[in-house]
């Protein structure tokens, strides 16, 4: 089974989602900033698809704890199982889907046999589960056996039941099927009372042979011993029959090993082909042990269709680029946009797949950018923590290395198309990139730019006072040593004569003018790529921030302000002088 389509209206933090799934999607990566309602989806296709007899649902469970507007979650699926097709289950009550994901009241011919499956909550909090026809011309009730066949399971952080056996758990599912293990809950209980340890039996051996094969595939981790086991960790008593590996319950390993196992017991007890879903793939695992269960996932063939949640560029980078589904949530409207197989796109996922997981991006130019708006950020969020406010984190907002003036405004489009809101901060020395600067203002995005034909070290050089000058100087003298920073000045025309790094003797001596001199320490600066590495270029947004009294003009001040009013608030972007836009 697989699903083409999902609607939900006032479930949690979403008010309306309308969402085609491609039919050749079979492993879906929802990525995304906070709170944009990944889980959500997720916890969503669990409830309607789900086997839970009896979910509990509460008033919080509604969009804005309102109880007055219903839940309703439905989902469109399609290769059924042979059971829900018949005329006794569902199969007058089937429906038609196409390659595009139009519905048609009755199957069609060139279209795929499909049920329209829903969950409806009211205020009385009783959820009611239905096939559902087009153009409400019908319905009827779905059992909680029959919802079996829907064969969805979601691994959650109740691993600890998935490892013993309890009324609910998976390894009771797979002692009650019809395999081989049907007798191994009666022969455990029975292994138990008598003794454990030295209890052997075929079929008992034949299931947890079984689970620790499956454990291992999983790259759970390297057992070799698993055996069932009395658990009296629990009060109930006498305990609860557990897995074990030699003489230790798998619910005293660590949490990583915990949710894989229960990965591993869920799988085992789930029905043919099963949707899986996932949440937070990454929590407690390491990355080679995330990398392997992905390409576990993505390659096992029990399964119709996978869901995962992430926030871990890991996962991202492991996701082909048509897995990865951003979700973006606007006052309550989500929406999931797949991201598109453009060159552009490409290059941001290989280059900076965390972008991906905020909620507001700055495309700087290049590593000094990127570490000056670092490093302006870390001050910012200082002085808002101490008036309690939050921080750039809190916010969403991220700081990706464009890779080039050029690629700044490609870059941008790219995200903007997906739902991001973007900022440009780039230089303004190359006037041939303007038109795409142009075309990504047009689009939506903030542009953030130096007086025309600067960079950021012309800027400075440009704007500092002749003390503030020298400062500069002196700093990069604690990166390169002030000897060099003589040479580096000289390759950049200074005279021969100039000795010290003090711009101020330069002039009076009359080896330069003012302007000769902002020229030199520029050239200086570009030619020696003084601040080109991510931490030189925190040394200089450091640098600034703290010497923000030393320029003789507004252009840096307004540069910075433009920046924190983008990262830290929502204000209406206006005109800078310059023609583009910026933010505040």
């Amino acid at each position: 089974m697989r699903i083409r389509q999902l609607d939900i209206s006032n479930f949690r933090g979403i008010r309306d989602l309308h969402w085609l799934i491609p039919k050749d999607r079979n492993f879906i990566c929802l990525i995304g900033p906070g709170d944009s309602g990944k889980s959500s989806i997720l916890d969503a296709i669990y409830l309607v698809l789900g086997d839970r007899w009896n979910p509990s649902i509460a008033d919080t469970d509604f969009y804005k704890a309102d109880v007055t507007n219903q839940i309703v979650i439905r989902c469109v699926v399609t290769d059924l199982s042979k059971n829900l097709l018949k005329e006794s289950t569902f199969g007058l009550w089937l429906s038609g889907i196409d390659d595009n994901g139009k519905l048609y009241q009755d199957p069609e011919d060139g279209t795929d046999l499909a049920l329209i499956v829903q969950l409806r909550v009211d205020e009385n909090l009783e959820p009611i589960w239905t096939i559902e026809k087009l153009n409400n011309n019908g319905s009827t009730p779905v059992s909680s056996y029959l919802r079996r066949e829907f064969a969805t399971f979601r691994v959650d952080d109740r691993t600890d039941v998935h490892l013993r056996w309890t009324k609910t758990s998976a390894l009771s599912k797979i002692s009650d099927s019809g395999n081989s293990t049907g007798n191994a809950m009666a022969l455990a209980s029975r292994a138990a009372r008598e003794s454990i340890a030295s209890y052997s039996d075929d079929k008992l051996k034949h299931l947890t042979t079984q689970i620790q094969c499956k454990l291992n595939e999983v790259g759970c981790g390297n057992f070799s011993s698993i055996q069932i086991g009395l658990d009296t960790s629990l009060s109930s008593v006498g305990g609860n029959l557990s897995l074990y590996e030699s003489s230790v319950p798998l619910t005293n390993y660590g949490l990583g090993s915990k949710r894989l196992a229960g990965l591993a017991v869920q799988q085992l007890a789930s029905v043919g082909k099963s949707i899986l879903l996932l949440d937070e793939v990454e929590h407690g695992l390491e990355p080679h042990r995330l990398v392997s269960l992905l390409q576990y996932i993505k390659s096992d063939q029990s399964y119709s269709q996978v869901f995962i949640t992430t926030h871990s560029p890991t996962a991202v980078e492991q996701a082909s680029t048509d897995n990865l589904a951003v979700t973006r949530n606007n006052n309550g409207t989500v929406l999931v946009k797949f991201i598109p197989m453009d060159s552009t796109t490409l290059r941001v996922r290989r280059s900076r797949p965390s972008s991906f997981l905020g909620r507001k991006i700055v495309v700087a130019e290049g590593k000094t950018e990127e570490g000056f708006l670092l490093e302006i950020i870390n001050k910012f969020d200082k002085s808002r923590l101490d008036l309690g406010l939050t921080t750039a984190a809190g916010i969403g907002s991220v700081v990706q290395d464009g890779m080039g003036g050029a690629e700044v405004p490609l870059r941008a489009m790219a995200l903007l198309d997906l739902g991001y809101d973007v900022a440009m901060f780039f230089d303004n020395d190359d006037q041939t990139i303007n038109k795409n600067v142009d075309k990504a203002i047009c689009r939506g995005a903030i542009s953030i730019r130096w007086d025309i034909g600067n960079n950021i070290e012309s800027q400075l050089a440009n704007s500092l006072s002749i003390a503030g000058l020298t400062s500069l100087l002196e700093l990069g003298a604690k990166i390169r040593k002030p000897q060099t920073v003589i040479c580096d000045l000289k390759d950049a025309g200074a005279p021969e004569k100039v000795s010290s790094l003090e711009i101020q003797n330069w002039i009076d001596t009359t080896l330069v003018n003012e302007s000769d001199a902002r020229r030199i320490v520029a050239d200086a600066m570009n030619k020696a790529e003084w601040f080109k590495l991510v931490d030189n270029g925190k040394l200089l947004g450091a640098w600034v921030f703290d010497h923000r009294g030393c320029f003789i003009n507004n252009t840096v001040e307004a540069i910075i302000c433009s920046l924190e009013n983008f990262i830290y608030d929502d204000a209406n972007p206006s005109p800078s002088k310059d023609g583009s836009k910026t933010h505040g």
